[in-house]
């Protein structure tokens, strides 16, 4: 056998028929192998004996005996041992034997007379007992729930011609074990599938005589016919059919018989399925035909012979593949050539719009590509995202087939749908090789794309090519080429932290300053994404620390901003400012707290950032992360000293802020290191009353619980918390402050109570609540 190649012994032992009947078992493998796939092989004398005639004219009598010395052989007689034993002394050159030969025949002669001799003869006792140990073993074998001992007893039985016995392990339903839930598949056969797939017909035989259920199924609705078929088992095929067992029977994905057979390249089995009147247009759930199948797997002799017998060349599957697009897909050469010579159309379409020559070029099945190019296929035809042959080659990176379709002329600098040229779309996926060559016939270096302007340096270093990137700038690309919001090759490699690509822009001169048209920088851009190595780089290169975008953005309040603190650390570490303002007055630290970045936070307070910073509306770190939900940044700032009352320019205390938008803990805690619970807004709103207004049930709950003045009135209109709450319908926090004490016929500066608000804003529940309470409907204002 060949070397290096690790036999499975086990597996040729237990399919040695396969070898022995084709008299090929001592061709194809060494003496060395034999005897070890002998250990594991199970023969009948006849089968030994039909296996050293064909063997002794390959191998000498000393090889014969040592290949076959392991054989397990069973004999169902005593003539059949003397045979055996005959053969062995013929063929191994063993004469030593002739004399045990001579014994065992006198003997042979000797046993019906020794049995007449015996008085009540006991053979039948000797058969009942042997009876007796099979029953017992099926009673092991079930408790065993060991498949593939259990099929090797029902083999052992059938060999041995034993169908009473078959038909009583039957009985006991052993044929139906099916523990392979442990296998790759998953499946659940039972042993009339085993036999199927092994194509052991005399089993298959024993089994269906015995009332096994011919159309039986797994558990993924595969049928002893479709096992039969995928083993391409004709004779077992032929059989269940005779049976009537269903050859349009489906597994769970829609596969036949037919269509499996054809899946697998029997073509016996395809044959015999048609000829008694398979459907060959059947399809699978896929929408798979036996013929697509057949070209997918590149069965050419299946594929000629389904065609000879009708099937529809031009059948698609539920993406709209045909045979030939699917085989090209595949590169069956072989089935291409013959699809297109039985006439199947070569500029057929998928779903996608794919045509047998784009999907060639898209996996690279250069000799598929030639021959569809050969006979005309359109070279420059496009999918659905404009993709031609050349360019969904280059995406791919197969370079032979980008140089054969130059070669005969399709279009090199041809776009897709988003203009992507050859070029753009071999840099942006970083085939080197693909790129050096089309440029070394003349693709446009400077090629941009329809939407954003993107080059094909733009793209290499966009996405870290860095190779790309050397080659392209060596050949001459723009190194400041701008897509159209100004974004550079360098912005593009610092946004996505590609440092290398950085280096090598910076060292060709790239413009570290560069500037998109909101002028964000290389470094900004680095910052706002956390690349600590890019951000070192390009400082250590000279790039300006506190380059402000548009709006005052520096690279610091990025970092902030996202919460990547060792950018934020080195920053500080070289000079960064940490007071520094955006145009809305943000501080690092300000806006590191409105994003709840507490590490951040900490690490700027640590520093020295001042906590009690205010923004363009007067918004402190707390305020912010009050405002934000950000808990822990709350706690730590009132930890680290940060003003609780402090104001934002419309008068709003954390606690308010907090109140408003109904955050129960942080109303809990600030009120538990001291926040005061009757501060007041500019409009004269306390945390009760804008809890109440923004209808915050538990909120209101707790601050009555803490004290808090259910009667406060605003400074405007005089409004106490429940006539907030009636006049924005809030039913449950209107029935919670007047179950605590809330004045029902409370007035605001203008004399109205909380019935009326209620009245005026529609709010009948409320409406209904107040006066079953009791509240005064004859209020004036």
């Amino acid at each position: 056998m060949r070397k290096g190649v690790q036999l499975n012994f086990e597996y040729i032992g237990s399919h040695i028929k396969d070898y022995t009947d084709d008299n090929k078992l001592f061709t194809i493998f060494e003496v060395e192998d034999i005897n070890q796939i002998m250990r594991f092989a199970n023969l009948s004398t006849n089968d030994f004996v039909n296996l050293l005639k064909q063997a002794h004219s390959t191998v000498n009598a000393k090889k014969l005996y040592f290949s076959t010395r392991n054989a397990n052989i069973t004999a169902q007689n005593l003539g059949e041992v003397i045979e055996l034993l005959k053969s062995v002394g013929e063929f191994m050159k063993m004469r030593i034997l002739d004399g045990a030969i001579d014994i065992l025949i006198q003997l042979e002669k000797g046993l019906p007379t020794l049995a007449k001799q015996i008085p009540n003869s006991n053979l039948e006792s000797i058969k009942e007992n042997s009876e007796g140990e099979i029953l017992s073993k099926i009673r092991e074998l079930r408790k065993l729930d060991d498949i593939k001992h259990v099929y090797n007893f029902f083999d052992e039985l059938s060999s041995q011609g034993n169908q009473r016995m078959i038909s009583k392990a039957c009985k006991e339903d052993l044929w139906k074990i099916v523990p392979f839930k442990n296998t790759v598949l998953g499946n659940e056969r039972n042993i009339l599938h085993i036999a199927c797939e092994k194509g052991n017909l005399n089993l298959v035989k024993s089994l269906i005589d015995s009332g096994c259920n011919k159309d039986i199924s797994d558990n993924h609705k595969c049928s002893p016919l479709i096992y039969a078929s995928i083993g391409g088992h004709l004779e077992v095929v032929k059989y269940l059919v005779s049976v009537g067992a269903d050859k349009e029977t489906k597994n769970k994905d829609g596969k036949t018989p037919l269509i499996v057979a054809s899946r697998y390249g029997h073509l016996e089995v395809v044959k015999y399925l048609i000829s008694i009147g398979a459907d060959k247009e059947e399809e699978d759930y896929d929408g798979k035909t036996p013929l697509i199948w057949a070209s997918e797997e590149g069965h050419l002799e299946v594929v000629k012979y389904l065609i000879s017998v009708g099937a529809d060349k031009e059948a698609k599957n539920n993406d709209g593949k045909t045979p030939l697009i699917i085989a090209s897909a595949n590169g069956h050469l072989e089935v291409v050539k013959y699809l297109i010579s039985a006439g199947a159309n070569k500029e057929a379409k998928n779903n996608y719009e794919y045509t047998p020559l784009i999907i060639a070029s898209l996996n690279g099945h250069l000799e598929v590509v030639k021959y569809l190019i050969s006979v005309g296929a359109d070279k420059e035809a496009k999918n659905n995202d404009g993709y031609t042959p050349l360019i969904i080659a280059s995406l791919n990176g197969h370079l032979e087939v980008v140089q054969y379709l130059i070669s005969v002329g399709a279009n090199k600098d041809a776009n897709d749908n988003d203009g992507y040229t050859p070029l753009i779309i071999a840099s942006l996926n970083g085939h080197l090789e693909v790129v050096k060559y089309l440029i070394s016939v003349g693709a446009n270096k400077e090629a941009k794309d329809d939407d954003d302007g993107v080059t094909p340096l733009i793209c290499a270093s966009a996405n870290g090519h860095l190779e790309v990137v050397k080659y392209l700038i060596s050949a001459g690309a723009n190194k400041e080429a701008e897509i159209i919001n100004g974004v550079t090759p360098l912005i593009c490699a610092s946004l996505n932290g590609h440092l290398e690509v950085v280096k090598y822009l910076i060292s060709a001169g790239a413009n570290k300053e560069a500037e998109i048209i909101n002028g964000v920088t290389p470094l900004i851009w680095a910052s706002l994404n956390g690349h600590l190595e890019v951000v070192k780089y390009l400082i250590s290169a000279g790039a300006n620390k506190e380059a402000e975008i548009i709006n005052g953005v520096t690279p610091l309040i990025c970092a902030s901003a996202n919460g990547h603190l060792e950018v934020v650390k080195y920053l500080i570490s070289v000079g960064a400012d940490k007071e520094a303002k955006n145009n809305d007055g943000y501080t690092p630290l300000i806006i590191a707290s409105l994003n709840g970045h507490l590490e951040v936070v900490q690490y700027l307070i640590s520093v020295g950032a001042n906590k009690d910073a205010n923004d363009n509306d007067g918004y402190t770190p707390l305020i912010i992360a009050s405002l934000n939900g950000h808990l822990e940044v709350v706690k730590y700032l009132i930890s680290v000293g940060a003003d609780k009352e402090a104001k934002n320019n419309d008068g709003y205390t954390p606690l308010i802020i907090a109140s408003l938008n109904g955050y129960l803990e942080f109303v809990k805690y600030l009120i538990s290191v001291g926040a005061n619970k009757e501060a007041k807004n500019n409009d004269g709103y306390t945390p009760l009353i804008i809890a109440s207004l923004n209808g915050h049930l538990e909120v209101v709950k707790y601050l009555i619980s803490v004290g808090a003045n259910k009667e406060a009135k605003d400074d405007d209109d005089g409004v106490t918390p429940l006539i907030c709450a009636s006049a924005n319908g809030h039913l449950e926090v209107v029935k919670y402050l007047i179950s605590a004490g809330a004045n029902t016929e409370a007035k605001d500066d203008d004399g109205k109570t909380s019935l009326i608000y209620a009245s005026e804003e529609d709010h009948l529940e409320v409406v209904q609540y107040l006066t079953h309470i009791g509240a005064n409907k004859e209020t004036n204002n």
